[in-house]
């Protein structure tokens, strides 16, 4: 079983170094950009729900912060990886 973990590891590794510039970047920039915004909106329901008084408005900018930087990452991947497919053909 470790075996086998540890070769479909390999693939994945082998795979993402025969990528090109362009994806990789893409990939790298909206995962910069996730753990952005996922700090800044964790730091500000922390802050919200501890230190300051309880506001509803940043609550709610506060968690929409966090579900929007999980769609950015999503869409960094995936994005990433289909212009690597369409571009080597």
């Amino acid at each position: 079983m470790q075996f086998n973990l540890s070769k479909n590891l390999e693939k994945i590794v082998t795979a993402f170094d025969k990528m090109s510039n362009l994806p990789k970047a893409l990939m790298k920039y909206g995962c910069i950009v996730f753990l952005v915004l996922l700090t800044v909106g964790s730091v500000m329901a922390l802050l919200n729900i501890t230190v300051l008084n309880f506001d509803s408005n940043l609550d709610f900018v506060s968690k929409s912060l966090v579900k929007t930087s999980f769609s950015i990452a999503a869409e960094a991947v995936i994005g990433g990886l289909i212009l690597d497919f369409v571009f080597k053909k």
